[in-house]
């Protein structure tokens, strides 16, 4: 696969110049080699800047590139480095294939000494092949090829007009440089630092290549530098064979050894390690990196999760990481930016969700204090009923690519933890993709790669896949109502969130268009994100439920903060006695677009960012309302004369707060009902409104379960609108404060029925498929989406009138059987569905209406009619 060398580490002693004046062709592989491409003397070639990021379709999916330049005038060996290439490149220089190399976000390159010319020529071909089987793709793209967070997402189906295409990355999106270095070289510098007491011991293991063709020996000299003390040096001899590597290894004991730690609990101390490669006196090849001294434990099974740092225990508050669809526009000044964001909105941990950044963002990670959870590039299925040689391609990669990912990033003491797989299809979780998940898909290569991430560092966990022993708790916007959250216990929340439209002053906008009124399913909205399905089903609605885009711009921002805020505070509030920890879905939107993000692709809030700062707060006084009856889209609704219950909670998170303290409390009505008259308006008028009180309670620290201070029970009759402030006290010190809103009323708003949008119902219902014949009447599901499953099929309704009691079966190929709970819907087959009548259906036309539920796609109300 690949035939390249593995070159995470600069290391050149004498220099290193970057590559320019390229220009490109877009032509297949096998027809650009039938041309004679790779001479670089034919073709029709353009400018093209290098490093960029291109975008492959499905008919242009290859890019070629050439420049020229002189031979260096440099003694030595001279390594030829690509920072990055999307997906698979091949290399020729002069003619001469070099070799090749598979995997976007790894260093690789070519000892190219033997092969240069006075003038030379140097041609490269990319290819990114554009998958539509989404269910069988094969290549090791990440989110990038699939998933919710890219331009034309997955849940648009293909099913875009003109102009909108489905795009993947390819190209050269990192610097290509030429390194000037001798005989031997370093392929990688693996440091596995430990505690023992105030000792720290740095197991170090350095593997020497030599590029020549006679035997070398010389000397590894090593220095590790940190803060308050001078370098400690080591040396060790080496003799490798010619062409051969070797791995030598050394330890390094470090006295009163200073922690590295997350920011909110200490200092990021860092140290660094120079390793120098010295050939018959003469210096060879010289590698930097740096580690840091730290204690921090993650252990994650079935039954529980733990993380402790330094022997205590730690919530975890994060956010998943998806920077931008564009990596050639992100650097290190990108990168502290975003880290800083995170740090203000209170998070100590970023995932780099189902994708791999440049290696600057893990450095500046360590140097912020940010933790991190790697992922490699896997999201959803891959490989379903692929060929052999297909699926043997794909494992094949991922076992690759789990030791370039541990190798380029493994020394980073910001790394917490390595994830194989996000949502892998095996898991409980993707049950609804039906016979993907029940085959296991995945499952084999996944725990393969956890095993091989644990055998590359011990220090580590490694999880096979996400959404496994932690959860994608995505209630509130699928899968369930928000309410559902109050119930759910958690061992970690990987994955929470919702989506809004973006705020004011988007770059987003110039793309949509402010035009209104627009489509449910409006092409541009679909290729920006939206999903109307859980819009509709869950969210505030679609766009032809408001009457501006301003009304849904602002209501959609107010429904996403407040599940944010409502499902943080949840979370936290089970802080150490069930839950461990908490990454929302996402931190900032990766194309303008409409997104999870808590801030857009210009970094521009939205409320969220304000709910996820405040709900994360390191002290944070929590009202807990419960036995509520839920409003739509939002809020906390009570019957009158129902005790209003609201628990008071404390979390603490700050290390530095402890002790005794008050919290004062006091409810009061905002708003009344309307005007009543009469005898109505009397007892309105003589029934209490408000309430206050203080309760006295000692804070946790740092290291306990939040604690629960007291428990109001309000016998509130008066209709209205009402609201509890708290107050958390100490020493005359307001350290904290919390507000809940909530409504007594008779009448409470329920959640109206919405349509299935139209681009969905076509993909699931052929059309004008109802038969309707004496006393029954049957149609056909189709399904175009994915592999999904059935889960409700109620409320049946032919020409507006309810059947009351309908049977319903389904056409299997073993025979018509009742309609069970979940029905496997394969991709493109039929599924008959029959339904017995109550009544003579009379003569004409008809329409039968139902409610379905096909989690993960769609969620409401379907129509489908007869062609008579």
């Amino acid at each position: 696969m690949n035939d390249s060398l593995f070159l995470p580490l600069r290391q050149s002693h004498a220099g290193v110049r970057a590559l320019g004046g390229w220009e490109c062709c877009w032509v297949p592989l096998g027809e650009g080699e039938a041309e004679g491409l790779q001479s670089g003397r034919s073709g029709r070639w353009e400018h093209v800047e290098v490093p960029a990021q291109q975008a492959a379709v499905e008919e242009r999916s290859a890019i070629w590139y050439r420049t020229h330049f002189p031979r260096p005038d440099h003694s030595g060996r001279i390594l030829l480095r690509f920072g990055g290439a999307f997906l698979a490149a091949n290399v020729w220089l002069n003619g001469r294939l070099l070799g090749s190399h598979y995997g976007y976000f790894a260093p690789f390159g070519f000892d190219v000494t033997p092969y240069l010319k006075p003038d030379n020529v140097l041609v490269v071909c990319c290819e990114s092949p554009v998958e539509s089987d989404l269910a069988g793709k094969r290549h090791l793209l990440g989110w990038f090829g699939d998933g919710d967070a890219r331009p034309y997402p997955a849940g648009a189906f293909f099913s875009l007009p003109e102009p909108y295409r489905w795009e993947v990355p390819v190209g050269l999106w990192r610097p290509v440089e030429l390194e000037y270095v001798d005989s031997v070289v370093v392929d990688w510098l693996r440091l596995r630092p430990r505690l023992e007491a105030d000792v720290g011991r740095l197991d170090v293991s350095a593997r020497l290549r030599n590029l020549d063709g006679r035997e070398m020996q010389g000397e590894l000299a090593l220095a590790v530098a940190g803060p308050g003390g001078a370098p400690i040096r080591l040396r060790r001899e080496f003799r490798i064979g010619g062409g051969l590597e070797q791995t030598l290894a050394m330890t390094v004991s470090v006295p009163g050894a200073r922690r590295w730690s997350p920011w909110r609990f200490g200092a990021p101390n860092a140290y660094s390690v120079e390793a120098s490669v010295r050939v018959g006196g003469r210096e060879s090849a010289v590698v930097t990196d740096s580690f840091g001294f730290r204690d921090l434990d993650l252990r994650a099974a079935r039954d529980g999760w733990r993380v402790s740092l330094n022997g205590r225990p730690m919530f975890l508050r994060g956010a998943n990481y998806m920077p931008s669809f564009r990596l050639d526009q992100l650097g290190p000044e990108r990168f502290r930016e975003d880290i800083q964001l995170a740090r203000e909105a209170g998070l100590d941990a970023l995932r780099v969700h189902a994708h791999v950044l440049p290696e600057e963002f893990y450095r500046e990670a360590d140097a912020a204090g940010m933790l991190v959870v790697a992922d490699l590039p896997l999201t959803l299925a891959y490989a379903y009923h692929a060929t052999a040689e297909d699926a043997r391609f794909f494992e094949e990669a991922v076992r690759a690519q789990v030791g370039e990912l541990a190798e380029m990033v493994g020394n980073r003491p910001s790394l917490a933890a390595w994830v194989a797989h996000d949502d892998p299809p095996w898991t409980s979780a993707a049950a609804d993709l039906a016979d993907v998940h029940a085959v296991r898909q995945n499952h084999t290569v996944d725990h393969e790669a956890k095993a091989l991430f644990e055998d590359l560092d011990p220090s580590r966990i490694a999880l096979a896949g996400s959404g496994d022993t932690d959860a994608h708790l995505y209630l509130g916007w699928r899968g369930g109502d928000w309410e559902e959250l109050r119930e759910a216990e958690p061992h970690l929340v990987s994955e929470y969130g919702a989506q809004a439209l973006p705020p004011a002053g988007s770059p987003a906008w110039a793309e949509l268009g402010r035009r209104w009124p627009v489509l449910d399913a409006e092409p541009a909205w679909l290729y920006a994100g939206f999903q109307p399905a859980a819009w509709a089903a869950h969210g505030v609605g679609l766009p032809s439920h408001f009457r501006s885009l301003e009304e849904m711009a602002e209501a959609a921002e107010e429904y996403q903060a407040f599940l944010v805020g409502y499902a943080t505070d949840q979370f936290r509030r089970r802080k150490f006695e069930r839950c461990w920890g908490a990454f929302v879905y996402h931190l900032v939107d990766p194309f303008p677009g409409i997104g999870f993000g808590m801030l857009d692709s210009d970094r521009r809030p939205r409320q969220s960012y304000a709910a996820l700062r405040e709900s994360m707060r390191a002290l944070r006084l929590i009202a807990d309302p419960a036995g509520f009856t839920p409003l739509w889209p939002c809020g906390f609704g009570y019957p009158p004369g129902t005790p209003v219950v609201v628990r008071l909670v404390v979390v603490n998170d700050d290390p530095a707060v402890a002790g005794p303290a008050r919290i004062r409390w006091s409810v009061g009505r905002r708003r009344g009902h309307p005007e009543r008259s009469g005898m109505r308006a009397l007892r309105d008028a003589v029934r209490r409104k408000s309430y206050s009180g203080e309760v006295a309670c000692a804070l946790p620290t740092a290291f306990e379960p939040a604690l629960q201070a007291t428990a109001l029970n309000l016998p509130l009759a008066a209709e209205g609108d009402y609201r509890l402030e708290a107050e958390l006290d100490a020493g005359g010190e307001i350290l904290a404060a919390t507000a809940l809103e909530f409504r007594v009323a008779d009448e409470l708003p329920a959640r109206p029925r919405h349509p299935v949008p139209d681009f969905l119902a076509e993909r699931l219902v052929e059309a004008g498929s109802l038969r309707v014949e004496d006393s029954s009447a049957r149609f056909r599901f189709v399904n175009r989406t994915r592999p999904a499953v059935l889960a409700g099929l109620s409320g049946l309704r032919l020409d507006g009138v309810a059947l009351a009691g309908a049977r319903i079966t389904v056409e299997t190929p073993s025979g018509r059987v009742p309609l069970g709970r979940r029905v496997d819907l394969p991709l493109g087959r039929p599924l008959p569905v029959h339904v017995e009548l109550d009544r003579e259906p009379g003569t004409g036309a008809h329409e039968l209406e139902f409610e379905i539920t096909v989690p993960g796609i769609a969620s409401g109300v379907l129509r489908v009619t007869d062609s008579a």
